[in-house]
């Protein structure tokens, strides 16, 4: 389920709510998506407050109806390195939200992914999955993190090159705001999907060349994950003809990384770029703490705390200071699952 928390929290809380009760052993895998704009528009230290109020009151609110939830949503895009070879214009909410749709399809890829029998051995896709099973993977184990980051690069590299240009796991880049790069984490448990990657030039890499790359990629990697599922497909991305034209003049007509620009446009479209190679990766990792630990500390200093400049904006939405304190909770225990001396440094504040 994918929710945009610009202003349908309370709608999405009470759907997620009914479908909890509806569904009580059916986990809830939650994407809250937010565009550039709400960054763009904020004239005020008011506007930022009633902002941060809200992230924390709506985020804090749908994580208690999910078993995992996924943030997605950098205050600019275009700015990031996800957009290298891209051309957006944050004001323009298509350009965003085709990048963010982009990274959910590829990522929910082993969703729609047929399963093997015991002895398949498919030469077309691996690694399917269903939603319980990510679930289980990323936010069941031993640490119970339940908040995942959402890694992509668009177009994916070629799996072959020189290390610096063409390196797949290096160019993955985080669409989840507020997340340290580098982070050292022995517990790290990853979701990594690949699809239609190429070897080199315009060459499909079949599955078996896909698992050996990511392999000697991990091999060679300062850092690996504690544990990662791979699962690939030879199919790219196909761009549909309403895609805004957001490819940079290095992508060619089926997403391949050029050695040097086309010239004439620095924007293409789906009638330039047919299809992109796509790799993403779900990820939970200590990572997101400073993403939890910024909510939780701005519902504290503008809802809970006395004197808070926020408590009648949020009386005014319907919240007393029961419920502020349930989301305080809710939020806390979030990050004392990732930070297990959260509870003594607090309490020595």
């Amino acid at each position: 389920m994918v929710d945009d928390s610009g202003g349908f929290s309370a709608i999405a809380a009470d759907f997620l709510e009914n479908i909890a009760d509806e569904y009580t052993n059916t986990p809830a895998l939650l994407y809250t998506v937010r565009g550039s704009g709400s960054h763009l528009n904020l004239r005020s230290r008011k506007q930022k407050v009633v902002r941060d109020l809200h992230d924390a009151v709506s985020f804090s609110r749908l994580a208690s109806f999910s078993k995992m939830i996924v943030p997605i949503g950098l205050p600019f895009l275009s700015e990031s390195k996800v957009s290298s070879f891209l051309h957006i214009e944050d004001e323009k909410p298509y350009h965003c939200s085709a990048v963010y749709a982009a990274a959910l399809h590829s990522a929910s890829l082993p969703f729609r992914m047929e399963m093997p029998g015991p002895t398949a051995d498919s030469s077309e896709i691996c690694g399917a999955i269903d939603v319980n099973g990510i679930v289980q993977m990323l936010a069941g184990q031993a640490r119970q993190n339940m908040v995942a980051i959402l890694d992509v690069t668009m177009p994916a590299p070629g799996l072959t090159g020189t290390e610096d240009q063409q390196s797949l796991l290096g160019n993955l880049q985080s669409l989840t705001p507020e997340v340290v790069e580098d982070a050292e984490d022995l517990q790290v448990v990853e979701s990594l999907i690949v699809q239609g990657a190429f070897t080199e030039g315009d060459h499909r890499a079949s599955v078996s060349e896909v698992k050996n790359a990511v392999q000697a990629a991990y091999e060679r990697a300062t850092t690996r994950p504690m544990f990662c599922h791979l699962s690939t497909a030879l199919c790219p991305l196909p761009i549909p003809l309403p895609f805004p034209s957001i490819f940079g003049n290095l992508i060619g007509q089926q997403g391949e990384l050029l050695g040097s620009p086309i010239l004439g446009s620095q924007s293409r479209g789906s009638l330039d770029v047919h299809s992109i190679p796509m790799a993403a990766r779900l990820r939970s990792s200590s990572a997101v703490l400073p993403f939890l630990e910024n909510r939780l500390e701005n519902l504290r200093k503008f809802g809970i705390n006395r004197g808070a400049p926020g408590t009648e904006l949020l009386r005014s939405w319907g919240f007393g200071k029961d419920e502020l304190e349930d989301f305080g909770e809710t939020l806390s225990k979030m990050v004392m699952t990732l930070k297990p001396d959260f509870e003594r440094s607090s309490d020595s504040d």
